[in-house]
């Protein structure tokens, strides 16, 4: 029998013959191993898959039990960032190490410590060993009791939430498959920039999508360069489209003759940049400004618009919140939610987000039951996925015994999603 204590690697793996691939192998057999070697361990590296949001039950089994858990956030990976959620989810111990050439990382786990290493370098080698030695070395002598990243169970939710979030926007923004498309690197000349711009949309080529968007600019009107093209690559996740968009809001909102949805519409999207590059702290200022100026402009209009100006308003503050865990940003969230329902009261999806505030405010449980309760209803037989997954956890943190019935209904039509959901 063996009783040695399992290390569980989180990291991406990358297919063999990668650079990826290589680094991971790498950062196991240069740092992670010589250092568990030491303490007894028995070291397992789980095998992500390629696509994004393909997350393996078992391997979340073996992050869920492994006595220790060592993660490499130096990528953006999908399936590391939910594997980093779902052991955050058990208090138990983890170590996150990341590369000194990596980028900076996102917000949600910036401010955890982490051991950083240079596989380069071979003072950088022996500088992330000894450190992970002084980590892993307390964590044995107390029987790996506490979390290593330093992590508190009240902060697990918003952690998921956020972790979940940008799942969706990773897996919305992957590249279409060579297989069913020809890819286009650079646009041959004499090209239609309408044309390219509509295969990049298809292709989710943002690379394209940037060339078609420097050639727009340059041949149609400003502002329906602005109210199409740009908000739809912005969306899409082009960087150069999120600062156009940026760069033009106030200008944008100033035309009259631009109607009230599509100002709506334009300031809709930049609270999705702000979501996809969580940088909704940093452009509050200029948010809550253009907010202000079509809340001004509220009177007379359709009560669909104006629900969307609070529900978006709240879609800011909430992901400041699962940044900052202030709770604050969440009052703010269901002040907005409560003047959208003011406009519009049968809105199953509004119903549903102040459940997920009412969730994640101290004391607030039954407010959430009420909220999700009356979501469900109004969705009658139409059946929502995420609303169902709020559901089961409001349901299942007070005991209700309907969370059954909607585990039921989920795995109904998801039943990997509700596998998943179960066993967290």
């Amino acid at each position: 029998m063996n009783n040695k204590p399992i290390c569980f690697v989180i990291s991406p793996i990358g297919e063999v013959g990668t650079t990826t691939r290589q680094d991971a192998d790498d950062l196991l057999e240069l740092i992670i191993k010589p250092v568990l070697d030491l303490f007894g361990f028995e070291t397992i590296r789980g095998d992500h898959r390629s696509e994004a949001n393909q997350i393996d039950v078992d391997v979340i089994k073996s992050v869920q039990s492994a006595e220790l858990c060592i993660a490499d956030i130096s990528q953006p990976n999908p399936n590391v960032y939910y594997e980093v959620g779902r052991r955050d989810e058990t208090g138990k111990p983890m170590i996150l190490l990341k590369s000194k050439s990596s980028d900076l990382l996102p917000v949600d786990i910036a401010t955890r410590r982490y051991i950083e290493y240079d596989l380069d370098s071979r003072r950088g080698l022996g500088d992330a060993r000894h450190q992970l030695q002084n980590f892993i070395e307390p964590l044995v002598k107390s029987g790996f009791e506490g979390n290593g990243a330093g992590t508190s169970l009240s902060d697990l939710a918003a952690v998921l939430q956020r972790v979940e979030r940008k799942l969706d926007r990773m897996a919305n923004a992957a590249p279409a498959s060579a297989t069913t498309a020809s890819v286009i690197s650079t646009l041959p000349e004499g090209t239609d920039p309408k044309e390219a711009f509509q295969l990049a949309r298809k292709q989710n080529n943002i690379a394209l999508m940037d060339q078609a968007l420097d050639m727009l600019r340059l041949s149609i009107d400003k502002w329906k360069f602005l109210d199409y093209y740009v908000e739809i690559a912005a969306g899409k996740g082009s960087q150069k489209a999120a600062a156009i968009l940026f760069e033009s809001a106030s200008e944008f909102m100033d035309q009259s003759f631009i109607t009230f949805h599509q100002k709506v519409e334009y300031i809709a999207t930049m609270v999705t940049v702000c979501g996809q590059n969580d940088t909704e702290l940093r452009n509050l200022e200029v948010m809550d400004g253009l907010f202000n100026r079509l809340e001004a402009l509220c009177e007379g209009a359709d009560a669909i618009d104006i629900t969307t100006i609070f529900n978006q308003r709240n879609r800011l503050y909430y992901g400041i919140f699962l940044s900052t865990k202030d709770p604050n940003w969440l009052k703010k969230s269901i002040e907005n939610l409560e003047i959208a329902l003011h406009y519009t009261p049968n809105e199953s999806f509004l119903w549903h987000n102040l459940s997920l505030c009412y969730q994640n405010l101290e004391g607030h449980m039954e407010d959430a039951v009420r909220c999700i309760d009356r979501s469900l209803e109004l969705d009658g037989d139409k059946v929502d996925e995420g609303h169902l997954q709020t559901a089961y956890r409001i349901y299942r943190a007070v005991d209700d015994p309907r969370k059954s019935d909607v585990l039921e209904c989920l795995r109904a039509v998801n039943p990997v999603k509700a596998a998943l959901l179960e066993s967290q």
